[in-house]
């Protein structure tokens, strides 16, 4: 499976939003190894894309590798101009 085209920018904006008014989230879906750095903070980037997605399709996209992997949520980060990926740690 694929993230779906229908994500914008402006979706990744209310996605980050969104992660940055919740107290806290599943510490499974913590960013570990790589992270979208955005105004100073770090994000999570498959959750970014997997709430982000919640906007124009009404529900979030399963996290599961077999639906996008990380990898794949970085490519589509830095394809609506979020470049600021950056490496954690080495796994």
């Amino acid at each position: 499976m694929a993230i779906p085209t229908n994500i914008t920018k402006k979706h990744i904006l209310k996605a980050i939003e969104r992660i940055d008014k919740e107290i806290s989230f599943n510490s499974k879906r913590k960013e570990r190894v790589w992270a979208l750095e955005y105004n100073k903070k770090l994000y999570p980037c498959k959750l970014v894309i997997s709430y982000a997605n919640f906007y124009p399709n009404k529900e979030e996209l399963n996290p599961s590798p077999k639906v996008f992997t990380t990898y794949m949520a970085q490519r589509y980060l830095k394809g609506k101009g979020f470049i600021d990926i950056i490496k954690l740690k080495d796994k």
